[in-house]
């Protein structure tokens, strides 16, 4: 696919994820074999697992919003990055609810082939979120 369509899939991809991980969405844009790499030494997780975490980052931050603030391509990669913003109102990351504003930041690189993501890279800023979960001071 030409960058601009794949750039245009990641788009409506999140578009439609704002409505939650349903499974007709993850079978329409993500390849039955995805592997999502969180880090260079954990295991890559499926699709499924995917769709569990990021239930889970739903039920602890149910009125979270993703704003797009880039996204590129080359090839059949793209890039992207987004600002998320919500109330911490669930457990995560092994930190208690607390009620707690958040805007964290999540960059992306997936791999698109046939019109669907078969690998992704990267993540949410894991230490800032729970910083800010915690009600931490902000590194300076």
């Amino acid at each position: 696919m030409p960058e601009s369509e794949n750039k245009a899939l990641v788009r409506r991809l999140l578009e439609e994820l704002r409505d939650g991980w349903h499974p007709a969405t993850i079978e329409k844009y993500f390849a039955p074999d995805y592997q999502r790499h969180l880090t260079a030494t954990s295991t890559p997780l499926t699709r499924d697992e995917q769709r569990q975490r990021a239930i889970r980052l739903r039920v602890a931050f149910p009125d979270a919003q993703a704003t797009l603030e880039d996204i590129f391509a080359e090839g059949d990669r793209v890039a992207y990055r987004l600002t998320i913003r919500g109330t911490h109102t669930g457990e995560f990351l092994g930190v208690p609810a607390a009620g707690r504003r958040v805007a964290v930041s999540f960059i992306a690189i997936v791999r698109i082939v046939d019109g669907k993501l078969v690998e992704e890279w990267g993540g949410l800023d894991q230490p800032d979120l729970i910083r800010q979960m915690r009600g931490s001071p902000s590194a300076s």
